[in-house]
């Protein structure tokens, strides 16, 4: 996970909030302007940002690592924290923020925070590609490009081409699951494959056998499979999990173990104040 990135654990909405599209009253944009049909079956009507300036996101996040086998007992890693982001610039293809963030059980970090789209982001003034498995927003480097309209059930299938956070290289499906018009929402459900090393993966793994001694064992991944929802409102991720799995050999000196790896996050909005 990378510092700046903002992870968030669990938001759960009631049966009603997402309400049968067809049955909901007339969708309205925030002046309450009617919208038509046609407009909010756009693909921006659900992820392209609505911001105010001075406007505050917050969100709540958790990133968990394990791995267990034949031979050693099982390694898991975890962090979690809270994030809030102060809109300073609203410009909906190129938002910026005062990004605060407070990783448990490190500092609290403060700076300025521009996101685009297509994952070419800027973290204090330090540009790169943005490869994490979630965020604030839609990112098409993770994600691809979505349909110009949406509807429930449909899909689109798209090639990440390079690893990132929780895969490598590989093929990636959404699906559309939900749709919310009256309040801007859409749910999507995420599927895919790849193989080879994630972007920062551990190449090295610590070891404690069954007899107590301690080793660094070289890890090997075999292929991995992922799947998670994720829940779009007004351009902005309101809840995100995504689970990845993948058999893994770990090789130390003579020794040799065959395993299973996974890894999981949980992001999602909370109230600013």
């Amino acid at each position: 996970m990378k510092t700046h990135l903002l992870l968030t654990g669990i938001f759960i909405f009631s049966a009603a909030y997402f309400a049968d599209s067809q049955r909901a009253p007339a969708a309205h944009n925030k002046k309450g302007k009617k919208i038509s049909a046609s407009t909010s079956d756009s693909s921006d009507w659900y992820f392209k940002p609505d911001l105010n300036k001075d406007e505050k996101l917050s969100n709540i996040f958790s990133r968990t690592i394990a791995y267990r086998g034949e031979g050693f007992a099982d390694v898991v890693q975890r962090i979690s924290g809270t994030a809030t982001y102060t809109v300073i610039e609203n410009n909906p293809l190129d938002p910026v923020f005062e990004s605060t963030g407070l990783y448990d059980g490190r500092p609290e970090s403060t700076a300025k925070y521009a996101v685009k789209t297509n994952g070419q982001s800027t973290y204090d003034g330090k540009s790169y590609q943005d490869d994490s498995a979630s965020g604030i927003f839609y990112n098409s480097f993770i994600w691809g490009i979505p349909p110009a309209t949406l509807h429930e059930g449909d899909e689109w299938t798209f090639n990440i081409s390079q690893p990132w956070e929780l895969g490598g290289q590989g093929q990636q499906t959404v699906r559309v699951m939900q749709i919310d018009k009256l309040h801007h929402s859409i749910t999507l459900l995420r599927r895919g494959s790849s193989e080879g090393f994630y972007d920062n993966d551990a190449k090295q793994i610590p070891l404690t056998l069954k007899n107590g001694k301690k080793v660094y064992a070289a890890l090997t991944p075999g292929i991995s499979t992922w799947r998670g929802y994720t829940t779009f409102k007004n351009g902005v991720v309101i809840r995100d999990e995504l689970l990845v799995t993948r058999p893994i050999t770990l090789k130390s000196d003579s020794l040799n173990f065959k395993g299973q790896q996974r890894e999981y996050i949980l992001l999602n909005a909370m109230p600013s104040e």
